[in-house]
């Protein structure tokens, strides 16, 4: 999401949103990117299977996941994951995929592609908003997972521009809260409210090397539909 002031009707690459105070507009691919998480999710549950061993070292499963991850290069020795675990209407036949297996990888590859799927689909569908919103990005700010350094990471390094957090990690949640502040009187003013209720946390800058190894691996990642998609169409004759 970005904000802006106006409503733009005719937009083709992402839809206005009507906000309290300032209006975010969204990406056509939100579904898509709520989509990815809860593929995302799936993994990480899968994955706590082999993972039994992180609470003895007296981690979270997704603090250990996520060390090791972080101990895989960017790129995954080039596995690559298409999100496509819940297919989009207009493409029924779409299943997720994950190519680039090649005997380098294991489960933490699996994973760390996860994530980056995840940043390469944000990047690539926020670009197109901003080109037709006639705008760039300067830095992001990170919700859902934020609280994980790897995924700040893979972000800051994939647009190539800073990536922030909030403390409190719940956008949502904390707008919510902000309103209602607002509406009962306790802040007068929005802008009053976000000053005493939002606190900045980290913030992470891009790795130039990894942002050109992302760029690169951008312009595969977008093609891989291309050649999917007749073997997709085949099997969902077959299985749906």
């Amino acid at each position: 999401m970005t904000v802006g002031d106006r409503n733009m009707p005719d937009a083709s690459d992402f839809w206005t949103n009507y906000a309290c105070s300032r209006t975010p507009t969204s990406t056509r691919a939100s579904a898509c990117a709520a989509a990815c998480g809860r593929s995302a999710g799936c993994a990480t549950c899968s994955a706590r299977r082999g993972v039994a061993g992180a609470r003895a070292a007296g981690l979270s499963v997704e603090d250990h996941l996520n060390a090791e991850a972080a101990k895989v290069p960017p790129g995954c020795d080039g596995l690559m994951t298409v999100l496509d675990w819940l297919a989009p209407t207009d493409a029924p036949y779409r299943k997720g995929t994950i190519p680039g297996f090649d005997g380098r990888q294991g489960r933490f590859h699996m994973y760390r592609s996860i994530l980056e799927a995840l940043a390469l689909t944000i990047h690539a569908t926020g670009t197109h908003m901003a080109t037709e919103l006639g705008t760039a990005y300067r830095h992001t700010v990170i919700s859902g997972g934020s609280g994980s350094d790897l995924v700040m990471q893979i972000h800051a390094d994939v647009f190539g521009v800073p990536a922030h957090r909030a403390e409190v990690n719940n956008a949502a949640g904390l707008g919510s809260a902000i309103c209602a502040a607002v509406g009962l009187g306790a802040y007068r003013t929005f802008d009053e409210a976000i000053d005493a209720m939002v606190r900045p946390g980290a913030e992470f800058t891009p790795d130039q090397a990894h942002h050109d190894l992302y760029r690169r691996l951008g312009d595969v990642y977008r093609d891989i539909r291309e050649h999917t998609d007749g073997i997709y169409r085949r099997s969902y004759d077959i299985f749906g």
